[in-house]
C-alpha cells in the first residue's frame, strides 16, 4: 500500500490523536477528564505552535523530537517503577562488576608505567648458563633470567651506545625506624640514574642523580614514596631529617611523585636507597663486586632514531664481549660451561612500557577468567532485560499500534525505543559505577589477605576504564533494545487494533524461546565455573601438607633490621626462642630461614658422600633451609629414622644434617643407608655436614606443589645465620598467644619488630589467594546469574503463560485437570531447558579444559559439578514456569474463555 503525502490537516490531526492517547492514559491513572487535557497539552506543547512548526519547516526538529522522547521515556518508567528498577539493578550488578573486574585487568596488564614516554622503554633479559647465585623473580618469558649483576649492569650502563640510559633495580626489606617507632618495610634499591633516565619528578625536595651512586656505603641518602609519605608520616617535614634504616642513619632528600611506586609492576617500595647502599639494607651479603650474584633487573630508555631490534643487535655484541671477559671467573671452566655461559648467551631486548613484572604473570590468567565470566554475566543482563522489554512491549502494542496508525515510521518507533532503552542503560551504569569502586576495594582487600604492604591494585577509576563502562552500556543498550524494536518493526495493525494479541505470532514466540535458552545457558556456564573453583579451593584447604598446621602460630624476626651486627644476630634469635619457649600456653618453638607454604626457595645442588653423580644430577637441586633444634618437632615432621637436632649439637660440635625421604630416594637405597654420609655445597667444604636423621616429606614452596628433596641444617652451624622465621605450638587459641609473643620480643628489645605474625592456617589461605579470589568471584557470580536467570524467565514465562489462558480455559472446559494443565507448561519449559543444556554443557567442557592449570584435585569434566549445575538451573526453570502456570489454571474456565 503506498502511503500519500501527509498535508498539514494530517499533521494537526496526529497532534491531536497523540493529545487523546497521552489524556486517556493520564485518566486510566486516576486523573480527573479535565488535569489530564492540560497535562497532555503541557507535555506534547501548544498544538498551534506545533502545527505552525510544521508549516514552516513541514517536521518537528529533531532535537524537540529527542526530548519528547526522553520525556516519554522517563514517564514510561516511572508508571511502571517495579520494571525500571529490576531492569536497572540487573544492568548496574552487571555493569559494576564487569568495570571492578577490568579495572584490575588494566592496572596489571594493559596500563602503561607513570613516567615520560614509556613507548621508549624497553627491558632486558638473558639466555644461557648463569652459574653463581640469584634471587629470581622470574618474568613473562620462562627460561630467560631477568636479573643481572650489578658488574655486568655498570658495564653495559657505561659501554652502550643505543640506550639514552639504562637503569637498575632490586627489591629489598628493610627495617625503618622514624621518630622512635621501628617497623618493617618494603624499600627498593635503585640506580643513581633511576628517576632521571624514567622521567620521574619530585613531589618534595630532589631525587636521585648519579653522584649518588659511587662507592659502596657511600651514599646513605633515601627518597620516600608519595604514599609512604603520605600516610606512615602523615605528609610531615622530611627533608633534611635522618630515617634509621637497619640502624643506619640516611638523610632524607626527597620524594617521588604520586602516582609512581615502581618501574616494576607490583612493587610498592616505601623507600627507594642507592644500589650502593646494598650492604647496609641486606648485611648478610656483598653483591656489588660478585660478578656471580645475578639479583637486579634492568631497564633501558632507547635513543632517539633507535629501534628495539636495533638496540638488541648492538647490545649483543658487548653482551658476549662482557661474558667472555667473566668467563675466567668462574669456578667450573669445562668445554661444556663454556658453550653453556658463552656460546649459547644471548641478551634479548623486549618492549618496556608495561614496565617489567613478575606479580604480572601470576595475575594474568586468573583475571583473564574472572573477566571472561564478567563478560558471561553481562551478556546474561543483556537477555534478562531483552526478555523484560519484550514483556512489557507485549502490553504496550496497542500504543505502537495506533502510532502506526496515525503515521509514524519503523524510524521514529525504533528511536523511541532505543531512547528508552538508553535510559535504562544509564541508570545501570551510574548506578554500576556508584557500586564498582566499592566492590573493587573489597575485592583488593580479600586479596590481599592479611599482608600488611600497600596493595598493589588502587580503588579508583581512571579514564580507561569509566570509557570500557561507557561503551559497555552502549553496547548492552543497544542489544537488549532490539527486542522490542523487532517485535514492532512490522505490526499487524488490524488485530491489535481490534484487542486481538499478536505477541503469539511465531517470531516473537522463538523469540522468546531463544531468551530462555540463552538465560539457562548462561546461567549454567556460570554455575559450573563456580562448581570447579568452590571444589578447587576445598581441595587445596585440605591439602595434607605432611605436617599438623593447627595451633601453630609463625612470625619473621630480623634482628639485622634493628640495626644488631650479623655477629651478634645468632645471640638474639636464641634468645628469643628461650623466651618464647617459656611462655605459658606454649608447647614448643622452632625456626627457619626458609618459611613454610610462603613460595620461599633456597635451593641449590649438594654433593654426597659415596654417591656417583649421574648426568640428571646437573638440573637436580635440593632445599636447603637452616632450622634451629627445635622446628621438625614444633612442626609435627615425623622421624623416619635417626634422630632429631638436639641441645648438644652447637656451633663448635660436628655439623649435622637431617634429610627427607625425597633426597633420600635419590641418593641413597634405603633411609638407614643415609645415615653416617657427608653432604656439602660443591665449592664450600666449610658447609660439610654429616646425616643424622631421615623424617618425613612436607610440602614447602605450596600445597600445590610436590614436596622436593630437602637437606635441614642448623642455623646455629650455618655460615651466616639470620633472617628467620618463628614457628610456636600452642596449647591455647593461636590468637591468645599473639599478645604474649610480642610482649616476649619486645621485652627483648624494644627495637625488635615482630612482622607478619599469624597463623599457619592463615599462611595457606594466603598461598592460595589466587584461587580464592577466582572461586569467590565465580560463586558471586553463578548465584547472581541463578537469581537473574530466575527473574528473566519468570517474567518471560509468566506473560507467555498468561497469553494462553484461553487455550487453557478451553482445555479445562473439555475436561483436563488442572494439575495436568501445569504439568504441559512446565514440561515445556524444561524441555527447552534441555536443549539449552545439550549445547552449553560441551561448551562449557571446552572452555573449562582451558583453565586446566588452575584447578586442583578435580577434574574440569568433573561430573559431580556438571550434574549439580543441571540440577540447580533445572529446578530454577521449572519453578519459574510452575507459579505462573499453576495460577493460570486456577482461573475460572468461563473467565478463561472470555479472556480476549
Amino acid at each position: 500500500m503506498v502511503r500519500r503525502k501527509r498535508s498539514d490537516e494530517d499533521f494537526a490531526e496526529e497532534i491531536q490523536a497523540h493529545l487523546q492517547l497521552e489524556a486517556d492514559e493520564l485518566k486510566s491513572e486516576g486523573m480527573g477528564e479535565d488535569e489530564a487535557r492540560r497535562r497532555a497539552r503541557v507535555e506534547f506543547g501548544n498544538v498551534r505552535g506545533v502545527e505552525e512548526r510544521f508549516h514552516l519547516r513541514g517536521r518537528v526538529a529533531w532535537f524537540d523530537n529527542l526530548v519528547r522522547d526522553v520525556r516519554y521515556g522517563v514517564r514510561g518508567a516511572l508508571r511502571n517503577p517495579g520494571f525500571a528498577f529490576v531492569a536497572v539493578l540487573t544492568l548496574a550488578l552487571a555493569i559494576g562488576a564487569t568495570t571492578a573486574i577490568f579495572s584490575l585487568l588494566d592496572q596489571a596488564l594493559l596500563r602503561a608505567l607513570p613516567v615520560r614516554d614509556p613507548e621508549r622503554l624497553v627491558l632486558l633479559n638473558s639466555a644461557g648458563g648463569h652459574p653463581g647465585h640469584w634471587h629470581s623473580e622470574g618474568g613473562s618469558r620462562p627460561g630467560h633470567m631477568y636479573e643481572f649483576s650489578y658488574p655486568m649492569y655498570r658495564d653495559l650502563r657505561d659501554k652502550n651506545t643505543v640506550l639514552r640510559g639504562l637503569v637498575a633495580s632490586a627489591p629489598v626489606e628493610i627495617g625503618a625506624t622514624w621518630n622512635n617507632r621501628g617497623e618493617v618495610i618494603p624499600a627498593e634499591l635503585v640506580s643513581g640514574n633511576y628517576f632521571q633516565t624514567l622521567g620521574v619528578r619530585p613531589a618534595v625536595g630532589r631525587l636521585f642523580v648519579p653522584s649518588d651512586e659511587t662507592a659502596p656505603g657511600a651514599n646513605p641518602v633515601a627518597v620516600l614514596s608519595f604514599d609512604y609519605w603520605k600516610t606512615h608520616l602523615s605528609e610531615a617535614p622530611v627533608l633534611g631529617r635522618t630515617l634509621l634504616i637497619n640502624g643506619t642513619s640516611f638523610t632524607v632528600v626527597g620524594v617521588a611523585a604520586p602516582g609512581f611506586h615502581s618501574a616494576v609492576w607490583g612493587r610498592m617500595p616505601a623507600v627507594f636507597v642507592p644500589l650502593t647502599m646494598q650492604g647496609v639494607v641486606e648485611p648478610e651479603w656483598s653483591y656489588l663486586k660478585d660478578h656471580r650474584a645475578y639479583w637486579i633487573d634492568l631497564a633501558g630508555r632507547l635513543e632517539d632514531g633507535v629501534s628495539a631490534k636495533q638496540a638488541e643487535a648492538s647490545l649483543n655484541a658487548l653482551y658476549l664481549a662482557l661474558r667472555r671477559a667473566e668467563f675466567p671467573l668462574q669456578t667450573d671452566q669445562s668445554e661444556k660451561e663454556r658453550k653453556g655461559f658463552i656460546d649459547n648467551a644471548r641478551l634479548h631486548v623486549e618492549a618496556g612500557a608495561h614496565g617489567f613484572s613478575p606479580l604480572r604473570g601470576d595475575v594474568e590468567k586468573p583475571l583473564t577468567i574472572v573477566m571472561g565470566m564478567a563478560v558471561l554475566l553481562v551478556g546474561m543482563a543483556i537477555v534478562n532485560v531483552a526478555s523484560l522489554l519484550l514483556v512489557r512491549a507485549a502490553v504496550r502494542a496497542r500504543e505502537f499500534s495506533v502510532r502506526y496508525s496515525l503515521g509514524a515510521t519503523s524510524g521514529q518507533i525504533l528511536r523511541q525505543l532505543l531512547v528508552e532503552g538508553m535510559l535504562l542503560g544509564l541508570g545501570g551504569a551510574a548506578l554500576g559505577l556508584l557500586l564498582a569502586p566499592r566492590a573493587l576495594h573489597l575485592l583488593i582487600q580479600w586479596m590481599a589477605g592479611r599482608s600488611a604492604d600497600e596493595p598493589v591494585f588502587s580503588s579508583s577509576l581512571d579514564w580507561r576504564v569509566l570509557a570500557f563502562a561507557a561503551a559497555a552500556t552502549m553496547g548492552a543498550s543497544l542489544l537488549f533494545s532490539l527486542a522490542p524494536a523487532v517485535q514492532f518493526w512490522n505490526p499487524r495493525l488490524m488485530e491489535v487494533l481490534r484487542q486481538q494479541s499478536v505477541t503469539g505470532a511465531g517470531s516473537a514466540v522463538r523469540f522468546r524461546r531463544a531468551c530462555v535458552a540463552l538465560q539457562i545457558g548462561f546461567s549454567l556456564a556460570l554455575i559450573i565455573g563456580a562448581g570447579l573453583f568452590v571444589r578447587t579451593i576445598e581441595n587445596l584447604r585440605r591439602v595434607d601438607p605432611g605436617f599438623a598446621t593447627d595451633r601453630l602460630v609463625q612470625f619473621d624476626l630480623s634482628p639485622e633490621m634493628a640495626g644488631y651486627a650479623l655477629a651478634a644476630v645468632p645471640a638474639v634469635e636464641q634468645r628469643a626462642l628461650d623466651a618464647l619457649a617459656a611462655l605459658p600456653g606454649v608447647k614448643a618453638v622452632g625456626a627457619t630461614n626458609d618459611a613454610d607454604l610462603a613460595g620461599d626457595d633456597h635451593s641449590g645442588d649438594v654433593k654426597v658422600s659415596g654417591y656417583a653423580a649421574k648426568p640428571e644430577d646437573e638440573e637436580f637441586d635440593v632445599e636447603l633451609p637452616w632450622v634451629s633444634d627445635g622446628y621438625l618437632q614444633t612442626l609435627g615432621i615425623p622421624l623416619v629414622t635417626g634422630r632429631y637436632f638436639s641441645a648438644s649439637d652447637t656451633a663448635s660440635s660436628t655439623k649435622v644434617a637431617i634429610v627427607n625421604e625425597s633426597f633420600v630416594r635419590h641418593y641413597f637405597a634405603n633411609p638407614g643407608a643415609a645415615l653416617g654420609q657427608h653432604v656439602s655445597r660443591p665449592a664450600r667444604p666449610a658447609t660439610d655436614a654429616v646425616i643424622v636423621g631421615v623424617v618425613r616429606d612436607v610440602k614447602h614452596t605450596s600445597v600445590r606443589d610436590p614436596a622436593t628433596a630437602t637437606c635441614y641444617t642448623l642455623f646455629t652451624q650455618a655460615e651466616k645465620p639470620n633472617g628467620l622465621r618463628f614457628y610456636l605450638r600452642t596449647w591455647q587459641a593461636p590468637d591468645a598467644a599473639m599478645q604474649s609473643i610480642r610482649s616476649a620480643v619486645g621485652a627483648i628489645d624494644p627495637k625488635l619488630v615482630v612482622a607478619d605474625l599469624g597463623t599457619m592456617a592463615e599462611q595457606i589461605d594466603d598461598s592460595i589467594s589466587s584461587e580464592r579470589t577466582i572461586g569467590l568471584l565465580a560463586m558471586a557470580f553463578g548465584v547472581l546469574a541463578t537469581v537473574l536467570a530466575g527473574i528473566g524467565l519468570y517474567g518471560i514465562l509468566a506473560y507467555s503463560t498468561a497469553q494462553r489462558t484461553r487455550e487453557i480455559g478451553v482445555r479445562m472446559a473439555l475436561g483436563a485437570q488442572r494439575g495436568s494443565l501445569v504439568g504441559l507448561i512446565v514440561r515445556e519449559v524444561l524441555i527447552l531447558a534441555g536443549g539449552s543444556i545439550v549445547v552449553t554443557v560441551p561448551l562449557a567442557m571446552l572452555a573449562s579444559r582451558a583453565l586446566r592449570s588452575e584447578l586442583f584435585g578435580i577434574s574440569f569434566a568433573d561430573p559431580g559439578v556438571y550434574a549439580g549445575g543441571i540440577v540447580l538451573i533445572g529446578l530454577v526453570a521449572g519453578l519459574a514456569a510452575y507459579i505462573p502456570a499453576r495460577r493460570a489454571a486456577s482461573v475460572n474456565p468461563v473467565d478463561a474463555l472470555r479472556a480476549e
